[in-house]
């Protein structure tokens, strides 16, 4: 008789526990899916249903978010680098970190529905992906494996492995928990995650015990967070917070961050029709007819007046890119022209074409706050706005038909203005920077103080 050849899962399956069994320390997580995710599979925008949570891509989570947290110690890339690979290794130096992911339950337990704005612009592959998302993806549980295993390096023979994980691996593992997810969009609340003893408490999600309770963690991990104007050459979690006053069910929580973030980019005149915006009060639409010379009559003249002449200035770049610019080309005044006439119209008498504001030799950059439910049970959250500090943008690209038609520097992504009905200044102070200025913004204050914000 033959031997009886192993599956490849059995093979891995007991290379694990040989593995597991000459490790140092050995610690397995129960980690449950709380709202739906989105993409993280092989395709674009789609789940694997087969494997809904892969360990290359908590791995990949872990080092993005040690970074985040414990590298906001570090000074420059250099030194960051150097310890980032004595943890978790690179081509020519094995990690002493181990990682396998043992999916336990993909069943959906909830109908969790994504807030709109949170995959706006997210592609034609939304609707097939919300679909299998609900139906797949809400309260999906799986366990971490995570082994430290003393490297055969005699550099790294002397590092102490209960050390690398209390300080190097545990607050990363906090972090991913609590501001990250699994998939896509995780910084719109896609994928969020829920896990006992990492994830808060109910009784920390109090208006009075929140920031006690992450400041506690602060110093359990001994994390030195950059303040709101500080940055590193790489993405760190700030310190500042903003968060609802009380606990509520997930899709509540979700939707209240998502739709104080919508208010906010979206300030606009009110308009003769209360359930239509008029022109928007953001620098950037009357941005760029000046640059093209391109305006419809009706938006001839800036607005609001006070916007200072021929300004210049792309503030929500800031916010992640690219921005795609549709400019509506048929106003309700044009309904009684003829085609002929419409047709007719001069070029500087039309809206610009399709615009978009694109990142120097990138193909995009993500938004830099993170909104979503933070889980303090598999039902219950706390809705937070956090923030995470990037360098400063030295210069964007606007592109029409795939040519650049300007390149838009610091003091244009950055812009020092005041004017009426300015998104970017509040009664107190005009802020440089768009992300400060959500932070402080109306939207936030009424998010903040438990303002019903939401639309179902």
């Amino acid at each position: 008789m033959g031997r009886k050849l192993e599956s490849p899962e059995t093979t891995i399956s007991s290379l694990e526990k040989s593995i597991a069994q000459i490790a140092n320390l050995h610690n397995v997580y129960d980690i449950t899916v709380v709202t739906p995710m989105f993409g993280g599979g092989y395709l674009a925008g789609q789940i694997d249903t087969e494997q809904l949570v892969r360990t290359g891509t908590v791995r990949g989570q872990l080092r993005f978010w040690w970074r985040a947290t414990r590298g906001a110690a570090y000074e420059n890339v250099y030194e960051l680098r150097k310890r980032e690979v004595e943890i978790f290794g690179d081509t020519s130096r094995p990690s002493c970190v181990k990682i396998w992911i043992e999916q336990t339950t993909s069943k959906s337990t909830g109908r969790i529905h994504f807030p709109k704005y949170a995959l706006y612009s997210a592609g034609a592959e939304v609707d097939t992906a919300k679909k299998n998302s609900i139906e797949h993806t809400i309260g999906h549980t799986f366990k971490l494996h995570i082994i430290y295993k003393q490297p055969f390096d005699d550099i790294a023979k002397s590092m102490d492995l209960e050390e690398i994980e209390r300080k190097e691996i545990e607050p990363a593992l906090w972090a991913w928990i609590n501001f990250g997810g699994v998939g896509a969009r995780t910084r719109r609340g896609c994928g969020s995650l829920y896990c006992e003893g990492i994830s808060p408490t109910i009784d920390n999600c109090t208006h009075e015990n929140f920031l006690p309770w992450f400041d506690k963690q602060i110093e359990k991990y001994d994390l030195n967070l950059l303040q709101a104007n500080q940055s590193r050459k790489w993405p760190t979690l700030c310190k500042h917070i903003k968060f609802r006053p009380h606990t509520e069910g997930i899709q509540d929580a979700w939707n209240e961050a998502i739709e104080a973030y919508r208010l906010f980019r979206r300030r606009a005149n009110k308009g003769k029709d209360k359930h239509k915006p008029g022109r928007s009060h953001w620098p950037e639409a009357d941005s760029i007819r000046t640059i093209t010379g391109m305006a419809h009559p009706k938006h001839k003249k800036k607005c609001p007046a006070s916007k200072p002449d021929k300004l210049i200035a792309f503030p929500r770049a800031q916010l992640g890119l690219p921005i795609i610019f549709e400019f509506k080309q048929k106003m309700d005044e044009d309904k009684s022209l003829s085609y002929e006439e419409l047709r007719n119209r001069k070029r500087w008498e039309k809206e610009p074409y399709k615009t978009q504001l694109v990142p120097k030799n990138k193909d995009r950059l993500a938004s830099p706050v993170i909104l979503k439910p933070l889980a303090c049970s598999p039902h219950k959250s706390l809705g937070i706005v956090a923030v995470l500090n990037q360098p400063m943008l030295e210069g964007v690209d606007l592109e029409a038909n795939g040519r650049t038609v300007k390149q838009v520097g610091t003091k244009e992504i950055y812009p020092d203005i005041s004017y009426d009905d300015n998104p970017m200044q509040d009664n107190k102070k005009v802020y440089m920077s768009a992300v400060e200025a959500f932070l402080n913004s109306k939207e936030v204050g009424k998010f903040c103080k438990s303002t019903n914000l939401k639309r179902y």
